[in-house]
């Protein structure tokens, strides 16, 4: 089984450029991301959103990404109209005004509008390559990290497991005296209610069999034992099965709700309530599970 928390941090590079993410995940429902990528690289969400979705079914996961690159080299153009009418300028003022025309080549060149740049960018494929590596080896140190704490998670749980299997046991073993101890009791009860007469046994027989069917917790007991061995199939075979385990925990907790309110018993009602507990805190780690 996977945590749902973790962090992860992968880097890739390639022709001086190099990219850097870093994944920090928590609980969440489902998949939820939360991806933070400079300007430059806004068209590579998608590819990154695809490479996580892949290999994660749940948690909220917080997508940090540093990107570094050369100063992208530029080609310089030469506009000539700008230029002609920059001489032919020169000429005129110095026709007109008598001053001297000194323009020359290297002075042309400064002048702003003489000369453009035309920026030659990544491409596009290039940029995705890095994301892709850098995303996929963030991803294996993440799903390590969740990996590992998963482990620590699931042997946790199995322990809870073994004490709610443990008071389920002790609530069986009590379970057949409730009749017989009422049946007791209500014999006692009637004989000092007649002043010793005697008792009619088959209404007092019908009067506890219709107790004991009333306070009858065979089934709930039966599908506890079922739920506690389907636990432990899921924990030991499926490793994102977070949800289902929350779906089941809930059905341990109706099976207890329901022998507590049917036992008609102290002393398993208060095991009910021990049971409950146990079962609570399998609750709080599956919350953790994906």
């Amino acid at each position: 089984m996977y945590s749902m928390t973790g962090y992860g941090r992968g880097e890739a590079e390639k022709n001086g450029r190099t990219l850097v993410v870093e994944l920090k995940s928590v609980n969440h429902r489902f998949l939820d991301l939360s991806i933070k990528l400079p300007r430059a690289l806004l068209f590579a969400e998608d590819a990154m959103k695809k490479a996580i979705s892949a290999r994660v079914s749940r948690g909220h996961i917080d997508v940090f990404t540093t990107y570094t690159a050369p100063k992208d080299q530029g080609v310089l153009t030469l506009n000539k109209a700008v230029v002609e009418n920059y001489i032919e300028m020169g000429r005129e003022l110095s026709a007109a005004f008598g001053v001297k025309n000194d323009l020359t080549a290297s002075s042309l060149l400064r002048v702003q509008g003489v000369t453009e740049e035309t920026i030659v960018a990544a491409p596009e494929e290039e940029i995705l390559s890095l994301v892709r590596e850098a995303t996929n080896a963030a991803l294996d140190s993440l799903l390590k990290m969740r990996d590992t704490e998963g482990k620590a998670i699931t042997q946790d749980i199995l322990s809870k497991i073994d004490e709610i299997e443990r008071l389920t046991g002790v609530i069986e073993t009590r379970a057949p005296h409730v009749a017989e101890e009422y049946k007791s009791r209500l014999e006692e009860t009637v004989r000092e209610a007649l002043s010793g007469a005697e008792v009619d046994e088959t209404r007092l027989l019908t009067e506890v069999a219709l107790f004991a069917d009333k306070c009858a917790i065979d089934e709930e007991l039966a599908r506890l034992h079922a739920h506690i061995a389907h636990y432990r199939a899921i924990l030991s075979t499926e490793p994102t099965a977070g949800r289902k385990l929350d779906f089941l925990t809930q059905e341990l907790n109706r099976e207890a709700n329901t022998i507590g309110s049917k036992a008609n018993d102290s002393f398993i009602a208060e095991n009910v309530v021990l049971l409950k507990c146990e079962i609570e805190k399998v609750r709080e780690q599956i919350q953790n599970l994906e």
